[in-house]
């Protein structure tokens, strides 16, 4: 997918934050336990074009492991392979953990100087900050705010009802949980940025596979003027949510764009 060019310059400038234009993704090896003594999972952590087939490594150490009870677990291991990372953890309390990379926002103003070609950017100066740090000859300037966040769900025993937000960037709630997404049943995941419900989010759903079938058969959706969009999945299996949103924010006192992107695993079982 990619960001609506709303500025020149902007969209390629996140894709250069970003460090890949690669589909990133967290995937357990099981997203539904049952065991009273507590389970062990293994999580990859990778970026790729495909899905869930491997490419690039990510630093599995920057993943937070959040329990039901909202305390951090730490891995019990972690390796940084060629093509992926990989990560052991135990889940001992009953109820659904959110496994997490990213979801910080980042700034980035740009300007344009007099006598030079290329756009200028100053990293980390939000709009408030930029006045300090623009040259007095800077024009055409704005300000970027962007988040990108990887998450998926898994849930031992009882799945947990609340999900936690920060009300910062953009942001999937389940409407309908995780656990309890099926083939060939309707589904709900809303939509915040920055704590508000976001209409007009763009969404793509590919099942896992897309390398043995000539249609990626993927799922487009665009949130509607509650954040919330419904679908149905015709087939079980572990899919790839990616949702991204970018927009003007002409009353945001930090930033003149906002953009944000998500990457969610989950998987729909078997009616």
């Amino acid at each position: 997918m990619k960001l609506k060019k709303l500025f020149i310059g902007v969209s390629a400038l996140l894709l250069v934050a970003q460090a890949s234009a690669h589909n990133r993704w967290i995937l357990p090896s099981h997203f539904n336990l049952s065991n009273d003594k507590g389970e062990w999972i293994v999580v990859d952590v990778t970026a790729s074009n495909e899905t869930f087939n491997v490419d690039k490594p990510m630093g599995a150490e920057k993943m937070e492991v959040i329990a039901p009870s909202g305390k951090r677990v730490f891995p019990g291991s972690s390796y940084r392979g060629q093509r992926k990372s990989v990560v052991d953890i135990h889940l001992e309390d009953s109820g659904t953990y959110q496994l997490k990379m990213g979801g910080e926002a980042s700034y980035w103003t740009g300007y344009k100087i007099k006598g030079e070609k290329e756009e200028q950017w100053l990293r980390n100066v939000n709009k408030q900050d930029r006045k300090k740090k623009l040259p007095k000859a800077a024009y055409d300037v704005k300000t970027i705010e962007s988040s990108g966040s990887i998450l998926s769900y898994v849930t031992l025993n009882s799945p947990s009802e609340s999900f936690a937000v920060s009300n910062q960037g953009l942001e999937l709630v389940p409407v309908t949980h995780p656990s309890d997404i099926a083939q060939g049943e309707e589904a709900k995941f809303s939509f915040i940025l920055n704590g508000k419900v976001q209409p007009g989010v763009e969404v793509e759903i590919i099942r896992e596979g897309v390398r043995y079938r000539n249609d990626p058969e993927s799922l487009k959706l665009t949130s509607d003027a509650n954040g919330v969009i419904n679908f149905t999945l015709e087939q079980a299996g572990r899919y790839l949510l990616m949702a991204e949103f970018e927009s003007e924010a002409k009353e945001y006192e930090l930033a003149d764009v906002i953009a944000g992107k998500i990457f969610l695993t989950f998987e729909a079982v078997l009616d």
